[in-house]
């Protein structure tokens, strides 16, 4: 009983001393965060990776250790009711063209298209709350293969990467997507610019919900129905004024050619979504749960062509 009584007015004596040093050194939420991991270690989201902690430090100096605690995800409409994992081989349309979940249109690309939500689909797959891994066809995975060939027929040397990050467990899709940048960006070192491709989420219940959300995530480019797109900033980035104002001059770009394809940049106040790994890191919702997937493959051409006269306008 002795023994024990001593080692409780020890181990109050030591958070006493050690807790207020904390408590200075942190902000309210950090401090808050930091008690939970260290009373509930369970709880936590990270992952253990040790034999590779040496190059995640030297690849991730930039890292805010809170990533574990943002909402990945808009809104929780956009979360999948089913975790389909009959399709294990992750194979795109393309299949002939990707050797381990990677296509490179040249030897030594210079951009990166990834999708922490591959298996994001479109109106016309709606299994899953529009998630799917069957659907490849009709999901952002076709769009990003699209992408990668307009780009690439553009002068673009391009790796576009078809993993699915947000499969098994879609609460960590920014973490494991997060670990395939830094391999890209360590294999690869000529990358600059890195583009991860979504679809926006709505939580459509009716066939008058789907309508009026069709209207406003679509539009008619030379007779041909197209889906809007536009730009996601998370605001937690340590480099923010770098992305927000990529963003949004390519937003303004993109509204001097076609003024009805792209929406205005959305920013999320908890998020930062990998944008401080690369010198031009975007995220891009093409479409929604509301458009369909020709919709949304229609409209990337408009976007290839963006992307490639702003870059190359820009150098």
């Amino acid at each position: 009983m002795l023994k024990k009584t001593k080692r409780v007015i020890s181990l109050a004596c030591v958070l006493i001393c050690i807790l207020p040093m904390i408590s200075y050194s942190m902000d309210k939420e950090e401090f808050f965060k930091f008690l939970i991991d260290s009373s509930y270690p369970e709880s936590s989201t990270k992952t253990d990776n040790s034999s590779n902690e040496k190059n995640k430090e030297e690849l991730d100096n930039t890292v805010n250790k809170d990533e574990d605690y943002i909402k990945v995800h808009i809104g929780e409409e956009n979360v999948p009711t089913i975790n389909n994992n009959d399709n294990k081989e992750n194979i795109s349309v393309a299949a002939s063209e990707y050797k381990n979940n990677i296509r490179l249109t040249k030897e030594n690309p210079t951009m990166l298209i990834y999708h922490s939500h591959a298996g994001e689909t479109y109106s016309d797959s709606p299994e899953g709350n529009y998630h799917s891994q069957n659907n490849k066809d009709k999901s952002v995975v076709e769009v990003g293969t699209l992408l990668t060939e307009q780009l690439s027929q553009k002068g673009w040397g391009v790796a576009h990467s078809i993993k699915y990050h947000d499969y098994p467990d879609f609460t960590k899709s920014y973490a494991s997507s997060l670990e395939t940048v830094k391999s890209m960006l360590n294999n690869y070192k000529n990358i600059n610019i890195a583009l991860d491709l979504h679809r926006d989420g709505r939580d459509l219940k009716t066939e008058a919900d789907m309508k009026k959300e069709n209207e406003r995530m679509s539009t008619t480019i030379n007779g041909e129905k197209v889906a809007k797109f536009f730009f996601v900033v998370g605001m937690k980035n340590p480099n923010l004024e770098q992305v927000k104002s990529l963003a949004e001059d390519i937003t303004k770009f993109a509204k001097s050619k076609y003024p009805e394809l792209v929406l205005p940049v959305v920013e999320h106040k908890y998020g930062k979504f990998n944008q401080y790994m690369t010198k031009n890191h975007m995220l891009i919702e093409v479409g929604s749960n509301g458009t369909s997937s020709e919709e949304a493959k229609a409209s990337v051409k408009y976007i290839a062509e963006i992307l490639d006269e702003y870059f190359k306008q820009s150098k």
